[in-house]
């Protein structure tokens, strides 16, 4: 196969522009690597809600203006506000919402 030795890139040649792009990929390797070593440990829950209640997530996604704000976090961030209430503010939720 003669001929075809000419088609590499020779080291350098490499034009600014491409030294660019490998520089951002090796970047974004590097950036997902740090992403896998995460320590959180989520556990898979499932449970039921109305439409309307579903309704009222898809708005607070919305409403964040956040693209990384997804159902789960809108409902983590929900129960985390829940939990720091007061025990009578809470209890007062519940009596309300339980009728």
């Amino acid at each position: 196969m003669a001929g075809l030795s000419g088609l590499k890139k020779k080291t350098e040649e490499i034009s600014e522009q491409d030294q660019l792009v490998e520089s951002f990929i090796s970047g974004a390797e590097k950036r997902v690597k740090d992403l896998e070593i995460s320590q959180k440990k989520f556990v898979r829950c499932t449970f039921s809600l109305n439409e309307e209640l579903s309704q009222l997530i898809d708005e607070l996604i919305v409403k964040s203006n956040n693209a990384r704000v997804n159902r789960s976090s809108i409902v983590r961030i929900a129960l985390e506000s829940l939990a720091g209430q007061t025990p009578e503010e809470f209890q007062n939720l519940i009596n309300k919402n339980s009728k």
